[in-house]
């Protein structure tokens, strides 16, 4: 197994058992004695089976036994009147599936307790499931899946004011981007997940992404941020007094000294990792400290005992199946071979070295194929703009002779004229439905050529002037995602608002990382029952965003975009707010720009008035403070709510 897969799963056990064991004493009711004592019972034979050395019965036997006792409990317990009983044994019967490696049932058990707890309004319920569902993906390597699901729990989290969610939820995204190479957006998750951490309850995490922060600075060569990591690290140890932590801050004192050029040091924090590994206390950083120790007596001078610990550092990586360390470790195995003269060898291991890396090429092959399926959707696009087109002209005509035949009808006969324009009437209104309807995807269409563009171009950018491979196919991995949102969202008239809020925030994540994080954003959701499937027209909200991204925040500074969702009976309010310089200080460009969005917003609520006979505004206005002084730019739009499918 590849060594990184099984620390995350390590970790995700430990999430998860947690979880588990906190759900034990969720009960806010007190329940029947009889269905507690059962529970107590269900409870019992879990930890006999999976956390005893000998367990009595077999897998089959176990398994017959557990489900079938856990479902005459569930039917007995009212999920209305029982709700944490009832999602207590749920939770069971979802580690049993997760501890027995049934990908399928563990799924199809989370997905019911979703669909369960939106239906008994239980929003805490559902972002915890929506986290385990998640971690479910990530175990996958399903990334885009995972975070998805871990996107849909923040924004429960936040509507609900679940901060310790929030830190869990934000922890488990850092390590999705830590596994995709992103150590910037990893860097990103960590330290929001710091901001809802509390270290009185939640210690042990804490650490964890301390030691996590550190070493993502030891990868990028950060000798400072290393060290300042490692005291954070060891000062949260002095309570946790874990060995584990203990050994990891002493490797990241070891990296940050050798990074810092301070090799004395670096030697005396690797005597003391080897102290700890010689005692049997913990050998997980084992070959981190050869591979520094290895670099650390390279600069002292003493360049055999370099090379023995180096060839060292790489069996062992080798051995655990660690393919990011066999790839530092075996380089600068390269480098010591050329130092000593070993030319043969070093090929030798250059050969080695492109068969690992040969396992990092399917992924980068996997991005080249999304981009080939995104380049085919927006070929399928422009021919369905084309058709459409042809569908106006074609309509254009038929009322065209429609018109003609009624003239030609009134001369021969008032009756039969009378008769045929109320045939006219009728068949005209529904050719004109059908028209605007047209329209209305049409127009919807043509807000994505400009979009779409936008985006290729900030690949472009951040593939030129980035000049990293790993972070630029984790940003283009990001685009397939919005390209896809946005895909699904314009096939429908209408779509729900936790899809336009996905599709939103995908589209934010993609400029901002574009822009080197020069603006932040928030998204506000006052709706009434916290209604997310509520139907609305989608992609009104993209094009003023747009212009408050290119027009308002971009640039230098403390620049921010909040974006507000509120429910007013059978509307939805949107305002769109940015710290910009406000409409009077914009270029001609962007009041050109700016125009174009507003038009197309105009055609389309034309459109929508017509079609479904339903309001529909906007307006742009400058932001002033008490003095009179332009903060911003603010858009506000009112949609309509529709209840139904068109």
């Amino acid at each position: 197994m590849n060594y990184s897969l099984k620390i995350t799963k390590i970790f995700i056990l430990s999430l998860l058992v947690t979880a588990y064991q906190n759900s034990l004493c969720a009960f806010q009711k007190e329940p029947d004695v009889e269905l507690k004592a059962r529970y107590d019972s269900l409870n019992e034979d879990f930890n006999r089976y999976f956390f005893s050395s000998t367990p009595s019965l077999s897998a089959e036997e176990f398994g017959l036994s557990f489900i079938s006792e856990a479902d005459r409990l569930m039917k007995d317990v009212d999920k209305h009147e029982r709700p944490d009983l009832y999602f207590s044994v749920k939770d069971i019967v979802y580690y049993y599936y997760t501890f027995q490696k049934d990908t399928i049932m563990s799924f199809t058990v989370l997905n019911e307790m979703i669909r369960e707890s939106k239906e008994l309004g239980l929003p805490r319920v559902e972002v915890n499931t929506l986290n385990k569902k998640g971690v479910e993906y990530m175990v996958l390597d399903a990334h885009d899946s995972a975070l998805s699901n871990f996107n849909k729990a923040v924004y429960l989290a936040r509507q609900n004011g679940f901060e310790e969610l929030l830190g869990y939820t934000y922890n488990s995204m850092a390590i999705v981007y830590q596994k995709m190479f992103d150590f910037q957006g990893a860097m990103r998750k960590f330290h929001q997940a710091l901001i809802y951490l509390s270290p009185k309850k939640n210690l042990g995490m804490v650490a964890v992404v301390h030691g996590n922060l550190g070493g993502i600075h030891s990868y990028l060569q950060n000798g400072d941020s290393v060290i300042y990591y490692a005291d954070k690290l060891q000062a949260l140890n002095k309570q946790l007094n874990s060995d584990r932590h203990t050994s990891e801050a002493l490797g990241l004192f070891m990296a940050g000294s050798y990074l810092i050029k301070n090799y004395k040091q670096a030697l005396a924090y690797a005597d003391s990792v080897a102290g700890m590994i010689e005692n049997g206390r913990y050998t997980g950083a084992l070959y981190n400290a050869k591979y520094y120790l290895s670099k650390t007596m390279f600069e002292l001078g003493d360049r055999d005992a370099a090379y023995a610990l180096a060839k060292e550092a790489v069996d062992l990586v080798h051995a655990n199946g660690y393919t990011r360390g066999e790839i530092q470790y075996v380089r600068w195995l390269i480098e010591l071979d050329k130092h000593f003269g070993e030319y043969e060898i070093a090929l030798n291991r250059s050969e080695l070295l492109a068969g690992v890396l040969d396992s990092l090429n399917s992924l980068r092959s996997e991005q080249r194929l999304q981009l080939l399926l995104i380049n085919n959707e927006l070929e399928n696009r422009d021919k369905d703009i084309t058709a459409l087109n042809t569908h106006l002209r074609i309509d254009e005509q038929r009322i065209y002779y429609q018109n003609l035949l009624i003239v030609l009808g009134g001369l021969f006969s008032v009756l039969l004229f009378t008769a045929f324009f109320v045939f006219y009437r009728r068949r005209v209104t529904l050719q004109r439905v059908l028209a605007k309807e047209a329209q209305s995807r049409l127009l919807l269409s043509q807000l994505e050529p400009h979009f779409v563009f936008n985006a290729m171009a900030s690949i472009q950018y951040y593939l030129l002037e980035g000049n990293n491979v790993n972070l630029a196919l984790g940003y283009l991995q990001k685009f397939s995602r919005l390209i896809r949102k946005v895909l699904e969202s314009t096939r429908s008239n209408l779509i729900s608002l936790q899809d336009e809020l996905d599709t939103l925030n995908f589209y934010l994540e993609v400029h901002q990382q574009r822009l080197n994080h020069s603006f932040t954003f928030y998204f506000e959701v006052d709706l009434e029952d916290d209604d997310y499937s509520l139907l609305i027209p989608p992609m009104f909200v993209q094009p003023f965003i747009e212009n408050a991204i290119e027009y308002g925040v971009k640039g230098s500074g403390k620049n921010e975009i909040i974006v507000g969702f509120c429910q007013e009976g059978d509307m939805l309010i949107v305002t769109i707010d940015d710290n910009g310089p406000g409409l009077g200080n914009s270029h001609v460009k962007s009041k050109d720009h700016r125009s174009q969005a507003t038009q197309i917003t105009l055609e389309r609520i034309d459109v929508l008035k017509k079609l479904h006979k339903r309001e529909a505004s906007f307006s742009v206005v400058n932001r002033q403070d008490n003095e009179g002084v332009v903060t911003g730019v603010r858009v506000q739009l009112k949609l309509p709510i529709f209840n139904n499918p068109i």
